[in-house]
């Protein structure tokens, strides 16, 4: 769902043919706007739905990298900035 409705990232001069990384229990999702929150808010709440597995907000960390004007993913994560994350 993520990789059908999050727009391919731009980072240096390769464009990323994805926007979710997953190693293990470890994932990794990349939004280039603010209004791409709703979209992986939805993606995550339908896969705690149908697989049982929870998001654990105080094990997670979302980190607001440029013009940023969200202070929050909608998901009880709170954004950091480069300088304390």
């Amino acid at each position: 769902m993520l990789e059908e409705k999050l727009p391919v990232n731009q980072i240096g001069r390769r464009a990323l043919r994805t926007a979710v990384f997953a190693y293990a229990d470890d994932v990794t999702i990349v939004v280039t706007s603010p209004m791409d929150l709703p979209v992986m808010t939805d993606a995550i709440r339908r896969y705690e739905s149908v697989s049982g597995a929870y998001l654990n907000p105080r094990k997670s960390k979302s980190l607001a990298i440029g013009g940023w004007s969200a202070t929050e993913t909608g998901l009880g994560i709170a954004f950091y900035s480069n300088a304390n994350f």
